[in-house]
């Protein structure tokens, strides 16, 4: 294998992830449940549930922090 495809490959991560594991990882990272891309994957993958479970634990946590 040549050096030119092993740079092409830094930064990806070796572990494959299903679609609701890479939101939540994108999620986890700071990207806006509101953003149009989060809302496209979200779309494209049917994970509506698995956001606003996502987001419900958020307002929890949130609430329990400031509580």
């Amino acid at each position: 294998m040549s050096d030119s495809a092993n740079d092409s490959e830094l930064g990806r991560s070796k572990k494959s992830s299903t679609p609701p594991e890479h939101l939540q990882h994108l999620l986890n990272l700071g990207w806006s449940p509101k953003s149009p891309l989060i809302q496209k994957y979200v779309l494209k993958f049917r994970l509506e549930s698995k956001l606003a479970e996502w987001e419900k634990l958020q307002s929890a946590s949130s609430n329990f922090k400031n509580g």
